[in-house]
């Protein structure tokens, strides 16, 4: 039970599975890629706990989180 359709009639079925495959693969292309980065800084982590050396200091910045998102009411105008 064969039955045929036109290369025109099929096309914009085509071009959807086409969207959709490729899609699919950069989203899975991109988990690869943050697990590759993850897995290299973990093998770095690795490397420095075997030699002893100490963790490295985190950059220094304002605590935002023990800031009020907003002003106080007597310092708004």
């Amino acid at each position: 039970m064969t039955q045929r359709i036109s290369m025109e009639a099929a096309f914009p079925t085509f071009q959807k599975k086409t969207t959709e495959l490729f899609e699919a693969n950069m989203l899975l292309q991109a988990q690869v890629d943050v697990q590759a980065r993850e897995l290299a800084a973990l093998r770095e982590e690795n490397e420095r706990l075997k030699n002893g050396e100490p963790a490295p200091e985190a950059p220094a910045g304002p605590d935002l989180a023990a800031q009020p998102p907003y002003p106080p009411a007597e310092d708004r105008g």
